[in-house]
């Protein structure tokens, strides 16, 4: 009986990894279109006041749902201030940096910042002396999708010259590195027992009420412009590229590692160059085609390495 109990405890553990890479390739989609959202809503909203309003609203629905699950319990108080904490880092600082950022950068420019996420996570992931582990064939593929982003935007690298992108730029490479950070302490805190979808509402929650925090500090102003498109913008991003998203995330943070998790933002690029040329008549280029090529490849190299 002993060997079909380990043989039926390993096809469940597979089934599990699956599942968190599907997770992982939704993610890769939906926010891929979060950053034409943003840029729909904060013709109409102050940046920091979206990212208060739509993760607060995204949380506080997560925190519903799982509270309302008599299997979900409230963890101490010591967890719920990390989470708080991690939340911060991501939400606050990772969301609200590059919302405030793309004031003044194009969406694929703030996207290719952010593709520096994985490098971030493992440099991070060393001072830390958590577990992840560097490999060969990790490596190799972080350089590859890299390069292939290099080429997609080959044609707009003037813009870091720029001085009205000088701001924006800043704010997108705090952004990647809170979120980095953020992804790190998700990692190492969020505890085995605990469902993602309550440290997903925690950690947006947090996050949320800090963006509100930020706003009084850093917006020149408060007032919203109430449009119809802006509102769908923000339920979009609030609904889907919060709420479900999130959860989505802390899932596949729970059975993968950081750094193939953090691997989505290498898509990010790639899913709004598809809707540019899609939804908004931009031209497609063999250039990046071929750096989407390349950028799939490296995605490819570090999900088959050896385990």
């Amino acid at each position: 009986m002993f060997p079909k109990f380990r043989q039926s405890t390993t096809f469940d553990r597979m089934s599990v990894i699956r599942r968190a890479y599907l997770a992982l390739a939704l993610i890769c989609i939906v926010w891929g279109t979060t950053y034409t959202a943003i840029k729909y809503a904060i013709i109409d909203f102050p940046p920091f006041l979206l990212v208060g309003i739509r993760q607060t609203a995204a949380g506080l629905l997560l925190l519903m749902l799982a509270l309302g699950n008599s299997n979900i319990r409230m963890p101490n108080r010591r967890y719920i201030a990390l989470q708080a904490l991690t939340g911060l880092a991501t939400i606050t600082g990772g969301n609200g940096f590059v919302t405030w950022g793309m004031q003044y950068v194009s969406s694929g420019l703030a996207a290719i910042i952010g593709s520096l996420t994985p490098v971030l996570v493992v440099l991070i992931s060393l001072v830390w002396h958590g577990k992840e582990k560097i490999h060969l064939r990790m490596v190799l593929g972080v350089l590859l999708g890299f390069v292939g982003l290099a080429l997609i935007f080959r044609e707009g690298w003037q813009d870091f010259m720029r001085p009205e992108y000088r701001w924006g730029i800043a704010g997108c490479f705090a952004s990647c590195f809170t979120w980095s950070l953020g992804t790190v302490m998700a990692k190492q805190w969020n505890s085995p027992g605990v469902s993602p979808l309550l440290n997903a509402g925690l950690q947006i929650t947090a996050g949320g009420l800090g963006g509100f925090v930020m706003s009084f500090f850093f917006d020149t102003t408060h007032t919203i412009h109430h449009t119809t498109q802006g509102w769908i913008a923000v339920a979009y991003l609030a609904l889907i590229g919060s709420a479900l998203a999130f959860t989505l995330y802390m899932f596949a943070l729970k059975h993968l590692s950081a750094t193939i998790t953090s691997l989505y933002t290498y898509i990010n690029p790639v899913v709004a160059i598809l809707l540019g040329w899609a939804l908004l008549g931009e031209a497609l280029t063999p250039w990046e085609v071929a750096g989407m090529s390349l950028t799939i490849l490296g995605v490819y190299v570090v999900n088959s390495r050896k385990r």
